[in-house]
């Protein structure tokens, strides 16, 4: 998934939307969860975790603390990847702000790169953006590359099939239809592209996501599904975030106040043994 960065798409970030208590407090239970699996500590060994798409920090910062809770403040790699230099940019400061004992790197880079960026990670987070990777065994298959013996992998998306809430149906496709007669009546210029709907219509069941990990060296995956209720704001901010409308406007412009959010976290059974989780966490108020 290739990333044009403009002084447009820096004006319509994801930040507003990461700032919202429900987004804090989801990816923080999918944060928790993965750091608990992690092997005891040992001494002068080097804890390495990548969060990749970290965009302007959110979740960076809550693997942080969440590593300061645990009482680890040494030793510590913490490595943020993302395509846009402006996000990234914003995560520096977020981050220097925090005033957390613990500091990150953060590099441009593209989920391809994660090879020739780091090795031997003991921790890989990949939230709230799986669903944008068009080939997921292909993405899952890079991340196991770089995981070392005792890895574990976490993500997350609220954008699977199954994330409607059963009698929020009628509201999607009302808000969706509303909100592609507003863009036919003030934009007529707009075309909507056939393949990037088909794209974006594309969305994996629970099950195809544990089959697709499991197909690529993952060990038992487990499974955590809670609903979600996310404010009007918030789904603004997000409606307004310029990567969500370039691949989701042609399908979900607008989406209703109540899904789904999936999360996961695995560990590489051709690793280690049998012990991984996978984590689908939805959380009230995200």
């Amino acid at each position: 998934m290739g990333l044009i960065e403009t002084d447009e798409t820096n004006l319509y970030t994801f930040e507003p939307f990461a700032a919202h208590e429900f987004y804090t407090e989801v990816n923080r239970a999918l944060v928790k969860q993965t750091l608990a699996h992690l092997k005891p500590a040992t001494d002068n060994a080097t804890l390495t975790i990548v969060d990749m798409a970290c965009g302007t920090g959110a979740v960076t910062r809550l693997i942080a603390e969440e590593l300061v809770r645990q009482g680890r403040i040494t030793n510590i790699k913490l490595i943020g990847v993302d395509p846009s230099a402006e996000a990234l940019r914003r995560a520096e400061k977020g981050m220097e702000e925090s005033g957390l004992p613990i500091s990150a790197a953060f590099i441009q880079g593209e989920a391809e790169d994660l090879p020739n960026i780091v090795q031997n990670v003991d921790a890989a987070f990949f939230c709230n953006a799986i669903h944008l990777v068009p080939d997921k065994l292909v993405a899952f298959q890079q991340v196991s590359s770089i995981l070392a013996p005792h890895g574990i992998f976490g993500c997350n998306s609220a954008f699977y099939e199954g994330t409607y809430v059963p009698g929020t149906e009628r509201f999607y496709r009302l808000w969706t239809r509303r909100a592609v007669g507003w863009l036919k009546q003030e934009h007529p210029e707009a075309r909507l592209s056939r393949e990037a709907k088909a794209m974006a219509m594309q969305w994996l069941t629970k099950d195809q996501y544990i089959q697709d990990l499991k197909q690529t060296g993952f060990a038992t995956v487990e499974t955590q599904q809670t609903d979600a209720v996310i404010s009007l704001d918030g789904w603004r901010d997000l409606g307004q975030y310029w990567l969500f409308i370039e691949e989701h406007c042609q399908v979900f412009l607008w989406l209703s106040v109540l899904r789904r959010w999936m999360s996961l976290c695995i560990r590489p059974a051709k690793r280690w043994t049998q012990r991984g989780a996978t984590h689908l966490v939805t959380n009230g108020c995200h």
